[in-house]
């Protein structure tokens, strides 16, 4: 199993009510269940106020490395994918574990 994490941070002066950064998160949230190779998928605002502190989380799991880049090159994904670069800096975390 992999799991993909997507810590994201919002861009210096915008906010959660933001209209685009509303939109985005839920964008991100509506694309995991309508992709196939995602197993599981969750995502959260974060409540931390510290300067490290992220705003927004994904976490998703697929199969296999296969299904990751199935997933990562979905046109669906691509497009949210983008409207979140325009709101957040984005880190991520991909790793495989034993189901």
């Amino acid at each position: 199993m992999i799991r993909h994490i997507v810590m994201m941070k919002l861009k210096d002066g915008l906010g959660r009510d933001d209209p685009g950064v509303v939109a985005a998160a839920d964008a991100l949230t509506a694309l995991g269940p309508a992709l196939e190779p995602v197993r599981h998928w969750e995502t959260h605002w974060c409540f931390g106020s510290r300067p490290v502190s992220n705003d927004f989380v994904l976490i998703c799991d697929v199969d296999d490395e296969a299904a990751l880049q199935a997933y990562l090159t979905d046109p669906e994904h691509r497009k949210v994918a983008a409207g979140l670069a325009e709101h957040f800096v984005l880190s991520v975390a991909d790793f495989s574990y034993a189901a």
